[in-house]
Parts: C-alpha cells; structure tokens; sequence
C-alpha cells in the first residue's frame, strides 16, 4: 500500500465535504432570499491572486507531466487518474479563496465564510495606513467565542461609504428583528 493509495482518496472525501457544504449553504441563503448588496474590490487581492496564480500553475504542470507520462509510454490508467483528478481538486478548494468579498442581506462573506449581521458585536474603522487602505475589523459572536475579520479598503473609495450605510441599516435592523421575535 503506497501513500497516493492512502492520499488521494483522503483527498477525494475532503473535496466532496467541501463541495457538499458549499452546495447546501447556497441553497439555504437562496432560500432566504439573499441579496448582494457589494462585491469588494480591494479586501484579500493578494489571497485571490495566489489562489489564481496556483489554480494556473497547477494545471499548466498537470498538462506537462501528463504529456511527458505519454511520451516516454511509462504510465499507467491510475497515474493519469491521479494526474488529472489533483488539479481537479485544487481548482475545487481554492474556488472560494478567488472569489471576490461579498456584502449581502445575510451579512459579510469572505473566503466562503458568513458573518450574519446578528452576530457582529462591533465594528471597528481604523485609520488609513501609508498605502491610503482602511482596515474595518469586524468583531462577531462565533461558536461562543469573539472573533474578528478585517475588509480593507481604499482611503476615498466609495465601497467604504456604501458598506458604512449597509452595516448601520442591516446589523441595526437584525438586532430589532430579533428582540422583538422574544
């Protein structure tokens, strides 16, 4: 038994509960009638262009290994499988590193993540650093437990305006919505 035997099945089950969960939760925020209020141009570029830098380099290497595995005629059905299936994979878990920031009806989506607009306890606007970028912490309830993400923004961008107004009318508006459900 070779670890690719191990590996790659480890892999496979990985990729499929990712798949799975992304699946189900689209489907339930569209079954809450979820609106994108704002897509964010400058929070994480760098963590979307390494994702797209290595979704591309690891199909560009795919394609030269699975050419040099045909030319020498040294492969077999399961190396060309494995070959093909591991960009595959790649590609599949780092979809949702590439995707852009969203604000939404439901709350603020990043890297596949949901922070409702119940659950912020506070939001935090520092002041522009030496590269006039915001940094917004964003301090929420998760598991029991305070946590925080930061969007950035540019000094004069109107993003920044336009996602001060959704958070004052949607994380006051949940908090009614839900003391008045008491």
């Amino acid at each position: 038994m070779t670890a690719a035997s191990i590996f790659y099945p480890l892999i496979f089950i990985v990729l499929l509960y990712f798949l799975f969960k992304n699946t189900k939760n689209r489907m339930s925020y569209q079954k809450e009638n979820m609106e994108v209020l704002l897509l964010l141009d400058e929070d994480d570029k760098r963590v979307h262009l390494m994702s797209r830098l290595l979704m591309a380099v690891m199909i560009l290497l795919t394609g030269i290994m699975i050419r040099g595995l045909m030319e020498t005629k040294t492969y077999t059905s399961e190396n060309v499988m494995i070959m093909a299936v591991l960009p595959i994979l790649i590609i599949t878990l780092y979809i949702p590193l590439s995707k852009k920031t969203m604000i939404s009806t439901l709350g603020i989506h990043k890297r596949s993540n949901l922070v409702r607009w119940e659950y912020i306890k506070g939001i935090n606007y520092l002041k522009p650093d030496a590269k006039d970028k915001v940094k917004v912490i964003i301090n929420y309830l998760y598991m029991n437990r305070d946590t925080s993400i930061t969007l950035t923004f540019l000094k004069d961008d109107p993003q920044l305006e336009k996602f001060k107004e959704y958070a004052k009318t949607y994380k006051n508006t949940k908090k009614k919505d839900k003391k008045s459900g008491k």
